[in-house]
């Protein structure tokens, strides 16, 4: 079970990965929709700004290709026989971790939470205790979520190239971080 929880790049075939990877995308991307959830940013998700299909969509496009293609050219850096359909499959299925977190906007109780915040005097807000409580379990949830996806995508990455050494970890958290960064900045661009 922990082998498919966070290393499935080395029990499935390629095929099998690109499958469930393409269909995490389409119900993630659904998912996101329906929960009134952005990807805006190719390690983040946040909740309650208008949604669309197509901004969902793209946003998810924009993502997939913003994480894309600095791990693919760090992949060939480190090993010039990786191929591009494990560095996609790494992408795509560890996505699923940022899809469940939409899930925190079941009955949009993030989207009340955050329109409590918004409209209201800081000063003035009370939340109430198990609103409180509440808060605190997404908030963890969401981190577990966010931890998750980062292993599934370096355990990913480490399979597809052989990444073995201090360097290439390092190398792996730049990556992570410029595809962060070029998401933004194209999201905010179109959107």
């Amino acid at each position: 079970m922990k082998t498919v929880l966070f290393n499935p790049f080395i029990k499935y075939s390629e095929k099998q990965l690109l499958l469930v990877g393409l269909l995490f995308t389409i119900v993630g991307s659904l998912a996101g929709y329906y929960f009134n959830a952005r990807f805006d940013g190719a390690l983040d998700m946040h909740i309650g700004r208008s949604t669309t299909m197509v901004t969902v969509f793209s946003d998810n496009a924009i993502n997939i290709i913003s994480l894309f293609i600095p791990l693919y050219l760090l992949a060939l850096y480190i090993n010039s026989k990786t191929r591009i359909i494990d560095i996609l499959n790494t992408v795509l299925v560890a996505r699923l971790a940022i899809y469940l977190t939409t899930l925190s906007n079941v009955g949009k109780f993030m989207s009340q939470i955050e329109n409590k915040i918004l409209f209201n005097n800081p000063l003035n807000i009370n939340f109430e205790p198990a609103e409180l409580i509440v808060i605190i379990i997404i908030a963890l949830l969401s981190l577990l979520f966010l931890v998750w996806y980062i292993a599934l995508l370096y355990n990913g990455f480490k399979v597809a190239c052989n990444a073995k050494t201090a360097k290439h970890n390092i190398l792996f958290a730049v990556a992570l971080l410029v595809a962060e960064i070029v998401s933004k900045i194209i999201i905010s661009t179109i959107n």
